[in-house]
Order: C-alpha cells, then sequence, then structure tokens
C-alpha cells in the first residue's frame, strides 16, 4: 500500500499518474481533433478534385453534344432515301450517334505507377448524361450514382467516402472518391507522433519531479535529521527557520512536548535533590543519638535493638546517598565537563584503596589489573561515582572468601572499564533489569544484602552521558557477575594530559 511508504513516494507517484491521466485525456482529444481536421481536409479536397476535373472534362462533353446535334440534323436533312444512297456516310453517322462513339478513357494503370507513399487511393468516374462512363481513374469500383455532395460507400470490402457533382445542363456527372482508412490510417499517424515525444519524456519529468520533489521536502528532511540525532535527554526546541507551514504545527506541538517533559524532569531532579538533602540531616542525628543511647545501654536486648535501628539509619542514609548522586547523574551540566582527559587505572586504583578496609573486613580479595595509563574524555567525579557503586555492589554480594577484581583496558573498540566478582551472580533473565531504577534481583535474598536498587542505574546514567556502553555478563571463573563500561572508540583520542 502507498499510504506505508514516504510522502515523497507518495507525490511522485501521484504526480506522475495525473500527468498520465492528463495525457490520456489529451491522446484522446488530438484524436477527435485530427479526425475531424483531416475529414474537414480531405472532404475538400474532393470537392475540389470534383469540380476541376469537371471543368476540364465538361468542354469535351458540350463538343460532343454539338457533334451529336449537327448529326441529327444531317440525318434528318438526308432522309432514309439519301441515307441509303450513301452507305458510308450513313455508317459514319450511326457511329457518332451510338455509345460506342463517345469518347471512353481508362487510367487504371498511371495511377498504380504513381509511386506515392501517403495514397489516398483516390479514383474517380465521368459519366455521360445517359449513364455512359466517360472516364475512368484509380482503381475505382462501380459507384452507385447518388445526389450530389458526399455519401459513404461500401464496395468490395472496403469503405469509401465519395463527392458526386452533376452538371444541370449536360447532365455529365462526376464522381470522385477516396478509401477511408487512408484517413483513418493518417489520423493514427498525426496522433501516435503527437504523443510519441511526450511518452518519451516520461522518464526526464519523473525524475525532474524526484528532484523538485525532494528539492522541496528538504526542509521537512533537515527536520527529521534533526530530531532523530538528538540525544535522548535533549529537550532544547527544534529550530528550523525554513519550516514549511504545512508541518509547523507538528513542529510545535513537539516543542511543546519537549517544554512540558524538561519541566517535569527538573522538578522531579529537583524533587528527588531537596528531598534528599532534608532527610540527611535528621538522619545523621537520628543516627548519633542512636549511638548515644547504645553505648550508654548494658541489656543485651536493647543492644541488639539498637544495632537493627543503626543498621536500618545506614541503609536509609545509603539510599538518600544514592538518591544524591542520581540527582548529580541526571544533571544536564554534566555534560559541559565531559572535556577532560581522564585516567581510567588512577580511578581504579583510587577506589580500590578506598575500599580496601571494607574488602579486609569482608575477607574478600579486592584487586586491580590494569595497564600504565588508559585515558578517555569524561567527567573525573562521575566516573569515580560510577566505579564507586559498581565496587559497593560487589563487595555488598560477594560472600566472604570471595574476589572482586577491577580491571581497565583498551581494545579495537574503545577503552573499557570492569568490576568482576565471585558472588552467585544474576540469572541471564534478570540482567536487562538490573540497570532500572530500583530493581532488586535474587542476589539479596541469596546473601541477605540490603540495598536501594539505584546502583546500577547511576552507573547506566553517567555511562549514557559519556556515551559508553553497559555489558553485563559472567564474572570470574564464569561465577558472579562482571559489569563492563565500554567507551567507544569516536569519543577517544588516547589522550594525555597537557
Amino acid at each position: 500500500m502507498i499510504s506505508g511508504r514516504s510522502i515523497r513516494l507518495r507525490l511522485i507517484v501521484m504526480l506522475t499518474s495525473t500527468i498520465l491521466l492528463v495525457w490520456l485525456v489529451v491522446l484522446v482529444l488530438v484524436y477527435l481533433v485530427a479526425e475531424h481536421e483531416v475529414e474537414e481536409v480531405f472532404d475538400a479536397n474532393l470537392a475540389q478534385n470534383a469540380h476541376i476535373l469537371q471543368a476540364l472534362l465538361l468542354h469535351e462533353v458540350e463538343e460532343e453534344l454539338n457533334t451529336a446535334e449537327k448529326v441529327r440534323e444531317v440525318t434528318e436533312e438526308l432522309g432514309a432515301s439519301g441515307l441509303s444512297a450513301y452507305p458510308r456516310l450513313a455508317a459514319l453517322l450511326r457511329q457518332y450517334t451510338s455509345k460506342e462513339g463517345k469518347e471512353q478513357v481508362e487510367l487504371f494503370k498511371a495511377a498504380q505507377d504513381a509511386g506515392i507513399k501517403y495514397n489516398s487511393g483516390t479514383v474517380f468516374i465521368a459519366r455521360y448524361g445517359d449513364g455512359t462512363q466517360m472516364m475512368r481513374g484509380g482503381p475505382a469500383p462501380d459507384l452507385p450514382v447518388s445526389e450530389d455532395g458526399y455519401s459513404n460507400v461500401s464496395q468490395q470490402g472496403r469503405k469509401w467516402r465519395t463527392f458526386n457533382l452533376t452538371d444541370k445542363a449536360t447532365g455529365f456527372i462526376v464522381q470522385v472518391g477516396e478509401r477511408q482508412a487512408f484517413r483513418t490510417e493518417l489520423v493514427r499517424y498525426i496522433t501516435r507522433n503527437t504523443m510519441t515525444p511526450l511518452l518519451l519524456a516520461l522518464p526526464i519529468i519523473g525524475f525532474l519531479i524526484w528532484a523538485v520533489v525532494g528539492h522541496a521536502l528538504a526542509s521537512l528532511q533537515r527536520v527529521v535529521r534533526s530530531v532523530s540525532m538528538r540525544a535522548p535527554d535533549a529537550l532544547d526546541p527544534i529550530a528550523d527557520a525554513e519550516t514549511p507551514k504545512e508541518i509547523e504545527s507538528l513542529l510545535n506541538a513537539l516543542n511543546a512536548l519537549f517544554e512540558r517533559v524538561g519541566a517535569a524532569i527538573v522538578r522531579e531532579r529537583q524533587f528527588t535533590a531537596d528531598a534528599a538533602h532534608e532527610l540527611r540531616t535528621p538522619l545523621a542525628g537520628l543516627k548519633t543519638r542512636l549511638q548515644v543511647a547504645r553505648s550508654q545501654s548494658l541489656e543485651p536486648a536493647t543492644q541488639h535493638s539498637l544495632d537493627l535501628a543503626l543498621a536500618g539509619v545506614d541503609r536509609t542514609t545509603h539510599t538518600v546517598e544514592q538518591l544524591l548522586a542520581l540527582a548529580r547523574a541526571d544533571a544536564e551540566q554534566a555534560k559541559a565537563m565531559i572535556s577532560v582527559a581522564v585516567n581510567l587505572r588512577e580511578i581504579a586504583v583510587q577506589l580500590v584503596s578506598a575500599f580496601s578496609q571494607q574488602a579486609v573486613d569482608r575477607n574478600i580479595d579486592l584487586g586491580v589489573e590494569a595497564p600504565a595509563g588508559v585515558w578517555i574524555r569524561g567527567d573525573a567525579t562521575a566516573l569515580q561515582m560510577l566505579l564507586r557503586n559498581l565496587l559497593d555492589n560487589a563487595l555488598r554480594y560477594t560472600p566472604p572468601g570471595g574476589v572482586v577484581t577491577v580491571a581497565a583496558g583498551q581494545g579495537a573498540d574503545g577503552s573499557w572499564i570492569e568490576v568482576a566478582d565471585s558472588g552467585v551472580g544474576v540469572a541471564v533473565e534478570q540482567r536487562k533489569n538490573i540497570l532500572h531504577r530500583f530493581h532488586r534481583g535474587t542476589r539479596e535474598e541469596t546473601l541477605g544484602a540490603q540495598g536501594s536498587g539505584l546502583g546500577l542505574s547511576i552507573v547506566q546514567r553517567i555511562a549514557d552521558l559519556h556515551g559508553a556502553k553497559v555489558l553485563i555478563g559472567d564474572g570470574l571463573n564464569g561465577k558472579g557477575l562482571g559489569v563492563k563500561v565500554l567507551f567507544r572508540t569516536e569519543r577517544l583520542e588516547h589522550l594525555k594530559p597537557e
């Protein structure tokens, strides 16, 4: 169906179809006009030929009539006795008064040998007043004598157009005919030669339509490219000074939608940041008071309850910190900072050192595998946040005695950094969801760990800001979980700090 195709294709098909339809109408009109003009011209030619032939032969007819009148007078004057006295004279007089004595000419051979390319098959017959044929030209059929004027005659399987002309004084009849097939052939020839150049020009017209429609839709293509090349979080209005009026309303609606979505995102980010900031102070105060209460309490049951309360406060504080980190990662200002040369190995070493005590406390082997320098363009603070969340998740969900490794390097596809552990891992069918906000997998149920479900969503957001891709796979030795962040080649220049 054409409806599922592009506007350009639909316009080309519709315009070409319209031109073909118009040409079909023109073809019919050309045929009818040509037929009318050919009929008029050839009918006039028939009448002219008849009058010329009559003018040329009428003198001969009048002379023959005069001669016949004189013969009659001589015959009457001699009488029967005189004619019998002169038998030769009587025979000569009888010849002049009989039909055999009248002049008769046929021009079949001359007409056939004319050699004219477009021979109309014109024929003519001249008859004396008594019906005797005086002259016959061309392969003329036996045309019946009819009233003066034009008539259509069918003879010997052919159609003829004839013109009859009779001299009132002498009764001399001239008949001129022409084959109707010649007229039809000529009309078709005129029509064919008129329309052939138009049909040959159709591919050129189609190309011109394609080019003109493409030029007319150039501004629409610019809008399409502008929308298709926008980043997912780009909500600034689409500006195009040459936007066609036909899509101006659509463009205005899109810009209004971007504005509403942008305002909603700003409100959401502001609310998240404000709520997190408001919660940090009371949570810190609550934790302090719980710690003081625990230090002053001597009853084991009370101390256990206070320990549980402190753990809950720590989890809540961690969630608040994650919300703040997510709000900062969502901020548009982070894009402007992604232009500094950053060494992924240096960040990996710093974060591993920061988490080393936590790894020792949990009896986890934490290490770094990275070459001397792995450089990218990015924001060091945001990348530290990314790696901190990956390490926090790996240490949180790896049981005691496990291994967590941070690796960085460069390959054909670009630079990368990866955190892999030897824990219980994540089921393959759940891996596509763990990057979503507030998603919690079965690892928490297996190990009893508690998380906010925001760590990997923050990792995904920071990766998006850097144009990187987050890959989820198996961890160490086919166990646990491995999270790899791949920075694409087009964003790399193997940088070194100046």
